[in-house]
This record gives structure tokens, sequence and C-alpha cells, in this order.
């Protein structure tokens, strides 16, 4: 299994740190498994994890379209030298599986750290909810955006090296794009930024989503 965490502290009022996790196993032909860990780092605030079993991810929550976070959900322990009123930790995972360099599944997807995700009771607020909310979105359509490039690929028996290049590519965009809504919204101060932006990232989820039906089409045809 490999792990990565990836915390990023904004400094700014309202505090969002977003935990990029990537999680993969791999099965091929006797099913033999590998295990290692990659650490990022990035910005001001580093918070990681070594390799642990999935196990101990039990309080997280998947994402789901039909279901948006509550306050109750952030039940992490509160950062009390912290000048934030809150920290969300939202996590990017995929598990996949070889069979041979032309038949294989991956398993992407994006959850909500519940344990480490903790917020001031004195100071939550809809809008304040809402943008957090849109992180975990912003995770999803990573995912999803990750999902495809993954089964995109025309792998060679160097596919682990492959795999790790293609989730680099995607890391670096949806670090930038996390950067860009906290800028651009004034950590959701900025009503009509926040809205548009809310707008953009449903029409990119569309977008995304239909681009995987499509690419899942194709390759039934051929």
């Amino acid at each position: 299994m490999h792990s990565i965490y990836n915390n990023q502290a904004a400094a700014s009022f309202y505090h969002y740190p977003i935990a990029l996790k990537i999680t993969g196993s791999k099965s091929l032909q006797l099913k033999g498994e590998s295990a290692q860990m990659r650490i990022l780092t990035i910005a001001a605030l580093v918070l990681f994890s070594g390799l642990t079993a999935k196990a101990q991810y039990t309080s997280s929550i998947k994402w789901d379209e039909r279901k948006t976070l509550q306050w109750t959900d952030f039940n992490g322990r509160i950062a009390d030298d912290s000048k934030f009123d809150a920290e969300c930790f939202a996590e990017v995972c995929y598990n996949y599986t070889f069979y041979n360099l032309k038949n294989f599944k991956f398993d992407v997807y994006a959850n909500f750290d519940k344990s480490t995700s903790w917020s001031r009771k004195e100071k939550q607020s809809g809008e304040l909810l809402k943008h957090e909310q849109l992180h975990f979105d912003i995770a999803h359509l990573y995912a999803l955006k990750l999902k495809h490039e993954f089964e995109n690929f025309h792998y060679t028996k160097n596919y682990e090296e492959e795999i790790a290049e293609i989730f680099d590519n995607v890391k670096q965009e949806y670090q930038l794009v996390q950067r860009q809504y906290d800028d651009e919204t004034k950590h959701a101060l900025n009503k009509q930024q926040q809205k548009a932006w809310e707008d953009y990232v449903v029409t990119e989820l569309k977008n995304t989503s239909s681009k995987l039906q499509l690419a899942k089409t194709n390759t039934k045809l051929f």
C-alpha cells in the first residue's frame, strides 16, 4: 500500500488544511503484494502518518452526492494554539489491481476524515461549512480526474512508476486548484466568488463524469 499525506495550511482567518492521501494496492498473477510509504510535505503546517491498516479509517466519510458534511462530522481534537476556526481534512484514495497490462482496475474515491477534522463550536456558520464542503467536492472532482487518467493510459512493464507519475501530475493540479479556490473566495468571505466556484465545480463534475462514462463505453466497443 502506498500512502501520501498532504496537508495544506492557509494563513487566513479561516483555516482549511486539505489532506491528500493516495493508497494503492496491487495484485498481479499470483497476487503478490508490496508496500511502501511516501511522504510529501507542503506549506507551513504538515501532518503525516505512517503506513497503517485500513481499519484505522473507519471514521472517514466517503464522498456521496446525496450527503453533505455536518458540523457533527468534525470530531477531531481542537488545536488550542491555532488561530483558525476549523480544520477540514479531505482524502483522495485509490486501489488498483493489475491482472496484465491490458486488464486492470482502479478504485478511486474521496474521503472526509472525521477524526482529524475539527471546528470551534462558537465559530460555526453555514457559510464556513459550505466552503469546507466544496473543498471536499474538489477532492471528489480530482478523484474522478485521477481515475480517468489511470484508466486511459497505455501501461508498460513499468506500470508502478507510470502510476506514480500520473498521480504526481494530478496532485500538482489539485494543489493549485485548492489554493486558487481559497485565494479567490477569501476563504468564504467573498460570496460572489464562492458562488462562482460552486457553479464551476458542479460543471466540472458533470464534464468529468461524462468523460469517464464515454471512455468506458469506448472500451467496451473495442
